[in-house]
């Protein structure tokens, strides 16, 4: 069961728990986002509750399973998830993880570029199979087919790239529809 779910049965809003749990606002929000809760913060909404911390933990693990929005990642995840699935053009990648691959592959081009424009060049050709490869994911998860990548070649069309990129996480209705899965 959800933390939505269960603030929902005992009547509560969002503020309210925030209250009672003294967790923030803005973090019960990204845990109903999908975004997994840390341990501490698993307990004190759990003893607000009145549940288990597992059951929080385990709902939000089970909803990214069912298809539900990518949960948001750090910095540091997003690299360890692209240096792992550098060529993974399945499966789902947040807005947090889409926008830090890209910021560090701007550091790592532009670092290289400022060295040598050839070496610069070089860089970046290594870095698009990574970054298509997460932009593919990250079109996935807000919905919208990876061929959207491709305005990124036309003129101005990286305007409309940031803006479909930028789209919040969607729930697989497939998978939604039928829970069974195929």
């Amino acid at each position: 069961m959800s933390l939505r779910e269960l603030r929902l049965r005992r009547g509560w809003s969002q503020e309210r728990l925030a209250d009672v749990s003294g967790v923030s606002v803005r973090t019960i929000q990204r845990i109903e986002g999908g975004r997994p809760p840390g341990s501490t913060t698993a307990a004190a909404l759990a003893d607000a509750l009145q549940v288990d911390p597992d059951v929080l933990v385990a709902a939000a693990a089970e909803a990214e399973a069912a298809g539900g929005p990518a949960g948001e990642v750090s910095f540091a995840e997003a690299l360890r998830r692209v240096r792992e699935g550098w060529s993974d053009f399945e499966g789902r990648a947040s807005r947090s993880e889409y926008w830090f691959v890209v910021l560090a592959v701007a550091v790592v081009v532009g670092a290289a570029a400022a060295l040598d424009e050839r070496l610069g060049a070089a860089a970046l050709v290594l870095c698009l199979v990574p970054l298509v490869a997460v932009g593919s994911r990250r079109l996935r998860d807000a919905g919208q087919s990876p061929w959207w990548q491709l305005f990124g070649l036309a003129p101005m069309g990286v305007v409309v790239v940031v803006f479909v990129m930028a789209m919040p996480g969607k729930a697989d209705e497939s998978v939604m529809a039928d829970p069974g899965g195929p």
